[in-house]
């Protein structure tokens, strides 16, 4: 069962900028990030038991801002401006951030990791560099700030993890900083609801509530068999679906200097 809900997590992590790629021309990338953490943890909440101070319930909203506020508005916009493909592979990259801010902290890397790091941050230039159609340099760089937020926030986000659990955590964050979200988006004029079809509303429903909830609800539940270390190699594979997705549906393509880029972040990921 495990595997079920990592694979699970994989199809909904690695479908999400396809999905919200086609919408990003009549819906706010604001707007539909704050509506899939609205939703995704409003989802999540349901799922959860455990009743938090009020104090605890506004360090986790300030902490989970930096993600839904900052790291996921940051990867919606990399997905407008750019190719899904792309920001799926850039914001994967976190982890090679999240080795490169504990070095820059004073904390020393195993050889293995820190060549692997990189060797990663050499992919991402290479990566940048075999540019295709659709592609920007404002999306580019759009992506991997949203990487390198991603990997703060989960570096802030370990001690509350320690204290009350994955799910809870995450629950908790992503709705109540949606409120933040929310609030702040009403302040400057910017909380209105787009006209949409019923198909664009079933795919802003299935980024809240499929990638947004499901899928961390099977990644915790994959992560309680499996392990930290290893249910997290289901982002490793994400640039790799991602980008099947992204041909398949989207019809992009794929440049020689690109495909290595691609490769060497993935290969990188494992060290």
């Amino acid at each position: 069962m495990a595997y079920l809900y990592l694979g699970i997590t994989l199809f909904f992590f690695s479908s999400m900028e396809v999905i919200s790629k086609p919408l990003m021309g009549s819906v706010d990338p604001f707007f539909l990030t704050w509506f899939r953490f609205f939703v995704g943890g409003l989802f999540l909440l349901l799922f959860v038991r455990k009743r938090l101070s009020l104090r605890s319930v506004l360090l986790l909203a300030t902490v989970g801002s930096m993600n839904s506020i900052v790291s996921m508005t940051l990867l919606q916009l990399s997905i407008k401006y750019g190719n899904a493909s792309t920001a799926a592979t850039l914001v994967s990259t976190n982890p090679l951030f999240v080795s490169l801010l504990v070095f820059i902290a004073g904390e020393k890397l195993a050889k293995r990791k820190f060549f692997g790091t990189l060797l990663g941050l050499m992919g991402i230039i290479v990566f940048a560099y075999g540019k295709i159609v659709g592609d920007t340099f404002i999306g580019i760089f759009f992506g991997v700030s949203a990487a390198l937020s991603f990997a703060l926030y989960s570096l802030i986000m370990k001690r509350f993890i320690v204290k009350y659990g994955a799910l809870v955590s995450t629950a908790y964050s992503s709705f109540f900083s949606s409120i933040l979200y929310g609030m702040l988006l009403a302040i400057t004029g910017k909380l209105s609801f787009p006209e949409l079809s019923f198909t664009g509303w079933l795919g802003v429903l299935y980024l809240g509530i499929g990638v947004t909830g499901v899928a961390y609800l099977t990644f915790f539940k994959a992560m309680e068999s499996l392990g930290v270390s290893a249910a997290s190699r289901v982002f490793y594979l994400k640039p790799i679906v991602s980008t099947l997705f992204a041909v398949a549906f989207l019809s992009e393509q794929l440049g020689v200097i690109k495909i290595i880029g691609t490769a060497i972040v993935i290969f990188s990921l494992f060290l």
